[in-house]
């Protein structure tokens, strides 16, 4: 390795560790105006390192003057950070007709409580098991097993009988008619498909 080779090679550090002795005096400078230590410490890294890459590109004419260049660079990295700042402007400080708007559409406010006096309404057509068993896994958040622990019943059954309360329930809301079991019907009807299982 050639003696400017390594020269160039260790410059930026050497550079770096000679503007050590300036972080204190740019510390202060950037929390004056800033007015938050982070934001401050922020500044000064920002400025060693552009003047880190400014030394290694020879941009500085006077060595003597080392100080003051890095200074300039440390106010033109204060004024971007000022800057950066003003565009943020917190929700509080905006006026209320600026607010993001949170309130539901009314249409869609409208709508959803027309459907949801249609799946009431489909509800009401379905048998009390139907009903029950469907409140148990979407009102309450049982899980098949739950539901079978609590009622006695095995989990693929109430799985099965879970998949054809959904079916008479969409039936029933898109007006099939085809949901219209009595109690008496539906439990007869289980009471023969778990006959027909067991044989």
């Amino acid at each position: 390795m050639t003696l400017n080779v390594f020269q160039e090679k260790n410059e930026p550090r050497i550079a770096g560790d000679s503007l050590e002795c300036l972080r204190p005096g740019l510390h202060l400078l950037a929390l004056r105006t800033l007015g938050n230590a982070d934001a401050a410490e922020e500044a000064v890294q920002e400025t060693l390192a552009r003047a880190v890459v400014a030394l290694a590109r020879g941009q500085l004419a006077d060595p003597t003057k080392t100080g003051a260049f890095v200074a300039g660079i440390a106010r033109h990295v204060i004024v971007d950070a000022v800057r950066a700042r003003q565009r943020i402007v917190p929700l509080e400080t905006l006026p209320l007709d600026h607010h993001p708007r949170t309130d539901p559409d009314p249409l869609a406010a409208l709508v959803s409580a027309a459907e949801r006096d249609r799946v009431r309404s489909a509800l009401a057509l379905l048998p009390a098991a139907d009903r029950t068993l469907l409140q148990l896994c979407y009102y309450e958040g049982l899980t098949a097993e739950e539901v079978a622990a609590r009622s006695g019943e095995p989990s693929d059954r109430i799985r099965k009988r879970k998949s054809r309360a959904l079916e008479r329930l969409r039936a029933a809301f898109r007006g099939g008619g085809a949901t219209c079991h009595t109690d008496a019907s539906d439990s007869t009807s289980e009471k023969t498909r778990m006959g027909e299982q067991e044989s």
